[in-house]
């Protein structure tokens, strides 16, 4: 159905001027450090695919690696410092590992069998590129929603969230059908600042040609969103940062308790959907409500594996890539995880949930502006905020009072521009 013809892989390696091909009777090994789970895939799917292009490319062999996020970010940041051996394929999921990441843009343009054009608009847009380069190929995505548990809102009498929906909704219908004395929480919290909440407040940490935190930070509207978060938690309607910690499954936030009827609302992924699915949750779904702003923002993401710069093979590494990313990989992904939604939009119209109305709200946040228009084009983003900003962890904690975030946002200021000089001069960005 999607294989490629021997001819057209032997035409594509030939039009690579700074590609070398191996003999056919040389095996070539690509080491791939990938994820279980996620977007990828879990570890049956990883094996399947490799199966499935080793028959096709008798020549390469892969050897693979699954970690989990944590430590897969820890030993790409170790091999990076250390200037070590890197993976011939790898997740690219730090946007600070792109600068190290093989050009795809000679491989695709040589490739009969792959186009940007295959692929979602907003995915490639977003994730694929840095710079002039291509730097990435769009596997699964995914997209922050907010799943309703009917049976709780049933109980409860409360009337169910709508798409039009805002954040002050979300506090007063998590209020409504919070039932402490059942161990049945309303909602969930944001997971940090400066996700889709705060973009529909119109809050940004910095400017838009990363040299200013005053006046971003700390302006009006990144004010309003910290102070709806504070007036979230201080509904006692969530649990707490440590009872999810305890209580929730590490790397997917309070899906467990949501799938175990302990949330009235979760904001989740499409894959904790199919999940709910499977085990017959009554469940609703609706995009993350709306603030102030006159658009709507989605937190959207794609899996995105890349290729190192200086791979011994980048070649037989592409050839791999262009299979896991491609037609074939995504169609065997999407069909045996089933939790993985694939970046080609020819694939949907065969995901055994294509028309469940979920997956139609899911579809629908896809038009929205996305928070990676912002954080995907500033590498600086996360070390600016996500390794400093402690206005958030103080509001979670229930550390600091609701007419202090402002005085607390001006002295992050000089934390944040100092954390934010220091990662441009090292990017050169």
């Amino acid at each position: 159905m999607f294989k490629k013809t021997t001819k057209a892989i032997f035409s594509a390696i030939l039009a690579t001027p700074i590609a070398l091909m191996a003999l056919a009777d040389d095996k070539v090994t690509i080491t791939v450090w990938s994820m279980d789970g996620h977007d990828l895939g879990n570890e049956d799917t990883h094996r399947q695919v490799i199966a499935a292009f080793e028959a096709e490319h008798p020549n390469i062999k892969i050897d693979l690696t699954l970690l989990p996020e944590s430590g897969l970010e820890d030993r790409m940041n170790t091999a990076i410092g250390a200037g070590g051996k890197l993976p011939d394929v790898f997740p690219l999921l730090s946007g600070e590992w792109a600068p190290i990441a093989l050009d795809l843009s000679p491989y695709i343009e040589a490739d009969p069998e792959l186009s940007q054009d295959m692929y979602a608009e907003p995915f490639w847009r977003t994730r694929a590129t840095f710079g002039d380069s291509v730097v990435a190929l769009p596997t699964g995505i995914g997209a922050n929603v907010v799943l309703y548990n009917k049976d709780v809102f049933d109980k409860a009498g409360v009337e169910y969230p709508t798409a039009d929906w805002t954040t002050e909704d979300f506090i007063k219908k998590a209020v409504a059908v919070t039932d402490k004395a059942n161990g049945v929480w309303g909602g969930d919290r944001p997971r940090d600042a400066y996700r889709a909440i705060w973009h529909n407040y119109d809050a940004q940490v910095y400017s838009d040609d990363s040299t200013t935190v005053e006046g971003y930070h700390n302006s009006p509207q990144s004010l309003a969103a910290y102070q709806w978060y504070w007036d979230l938690v201080h509904s006692d309607a969530t649990p707490t940062k440590a009872e999810i910690d305890v209580l929730g499954t590490e790397g997917t936030g309070p899906v467990d308790l949501f799938i175990a009827g302990r949330l009235g609302m979760a904001t989740l992924n499409q894959s904790h959907m199919l999940r709910a699915l499977k085990e017959g949750v009554n469940f609703g779904m609706v995009p993350e409500p709306a603030g102030p702003s006159k658009d709507r923002h989605a937190n959207a993401w794609s899996a995105t594996p890349a290729i190192a710069g200086n791979s011994e093979h980048p070649q037989e590494a592409y050839e791999f890539l262009s299979f896991w990313a491609g037609m074939e990989g995504q169609y065997i992904s999407m069909t045996t995880g089933l939790n993985m939604f694939p970046s080609i939009p020819a694939l949907w119209k065969d995901h055994p949930y294509i028309d469940h109305p979920a997956i139609q709200t899911f579809r629908t946040t896809l038009d929205w502006p996305l928070v990676r228009d912002f954080d995907g084009t500033h590498l600086c983003w996360r070390a600016a905020l996500r390794r400093v900003d402690e206005v958030y962890e103080l509001i979670g904690l229930k550390a600091i009072e609701r007419n202090e975030i402002k005085k607390a946002l001006d002295k992050e200021v000089v934390v944040l521009q100092t954390a934010l000089d220091d990662c441009v001069s090292r990017l050169g960005s």
